[in-house]
């Protein structure tokens, strides 16, 4: 990539205008694409027997106006398993060291509205497992966010081999969802690797959502979950990455709470249940020669969240200490006092005999 004044451009050739321009145009998704290209082997040969294809002006205009790069299927470095399916997008756009994708990759999913003690789990798993895998997620609240900041511990230098942040979003680099995790966005362009399908200016589709979450079952040889709703985007990708064949690993968690409702019925149905990440090594197998050690892992701030709907998102019926809820929260023990004994009163949570604060299982 070239930068002029500071702002990267794309290096552009004939294949890439010729696929860019093929899939941009009206009625040609990737299954199509795929079969136009077995046909006629070259974009540049179908673009010559398909209607009012995308022009390939425009085609240059938009590409040399993104602040990113692009990855071809045919690159050697694009994922073997995602070329594989018959739903592989032809480009990846993406910021960040693109030589990451030659580790291995296992993927961390779960709820959005995660509880401190299942974000607590994600972080530390990803944190862990980064000496074996890069760490990949889809950038949402909760365990997403968790995952990419426990991949991003051990991040440093220039070598690919101590990057493992990969970070799958649904949208374009020019629309992050959701907002509040733009800085980590950029961390993650910084010190791992963003990848999307989807170029920019294209039009939000909720069908983004399905598309991100099959890239993500697709490139992983391994999927953790962590705290999934029954009817939930992650049950979703763990049902998409089974069919794929990936190996699904689930933390389990309290049967009264619905986050872990999907989850738990996952664990009921054959997946591994996991404990910690030596769990997931035994599972996967480790390649490293190096010891692997129980550490303490430091636990940074995490995205902030105050009220009663906060307090009671963040608990499940695993004891969490006051002052872990100060923190969290970012409010005073006071205020944070007032609104425990308020929501003591209508039942929603109980204390423990050491003073810690639980989900009450009766929810």
């Amino acid at each position: 990539m070239r930068a002029v004044f500071g702002v990267p451009i794309m290096v552009l050739n004939d294949t890439v205008l010729d696929w860019f321009c093929l899939i941009n145009t009206k009625g040609i998704g990737a299954k199509t694409f795929w079969s136009l290209m077995n046909t006629y082997k070259t974009a540049s040969e179908v673009l010559k027997h398909v209607e009012n294809p995308f022009s390939k002006i425009d085609a240059a205009k938009c590409l040399k106006n993104m602040d990113c790069d692009v990855i071809l299927a045919d690159d050697e470095i694009f994922p073997k398993s995602l070329r594989r399916s018959s739903f592989c997008p032809p480009l990846l756009f993406y910021k960040g060291d693109k030589s990451i994708l030659s580790r291995r990759m296992l993927a961390i999913i779960g709820a959005r509205n995660a509880s401190i003690n299942g974000q607590k789990i994600a972080r530390n798993l990803a944190s862990r497992l980064t000496c074996e895998f890069a760490i990949v997620s889809g950038l949402a609240k909760g365990i997403d966010a968790s995952a990419h900041i426990g991949s991003l511990e051990n991040a440093s230098g220039l070598s690919a081999d101590n990057k493992s942040a990969i970070a799958i979003v649904p949208f374009g680099f020019d629309n992050i969802y959701p907002k509040e995790n733009q800085r980590l966005f950029q961390e993650i362009a910084e010190k791992g690797l963003v990848l999307s399908e989807v170029p920019y200016g294209k039009p939000v589709d909720q069908g983004m959502f399905q598309a991100r979450n099959r890239i993500i079952s697709l490139i992983s040889e391994g999927i953790i979950v962590i705290e999934a709703g029954y009817k939930s985007g992650t049950m979703a990708t763990a049902t998409m990455a089974l069919d794929c064949g990936c190996e699904i690993m689930v933390v389990p968690g309290t049967p009264t709470d619905p986050r872990n409702l999907g989850s738990n019925s996952l664990i009921k149905n054959g997946a591994n249940l996991i404990q910690n990440h030596f769990d997931v090594l035994e599972i996967l197998g480790s390649r490293s020669t190096e010891k692997h050690e129980h550490t303490v892992i430091k636990q940074n701030e995490l995205p902030i969240q105050s009220g009663k709907t906060e307090l009671l998102s963040l608990l499940s019926e695993t004891p969490v200490s006051i002052d872990e809820l100060s923190v969290r929260l970012s409010i005073g023990i006071q205020e944070l006092l007032c609104l425990i004994s308020e929501l003591e009163l209508s039942g929603n949570i109980c204390r423990t005999p050491k003073n810690e604060i639980v989900l009450n299982g009766r929810l």
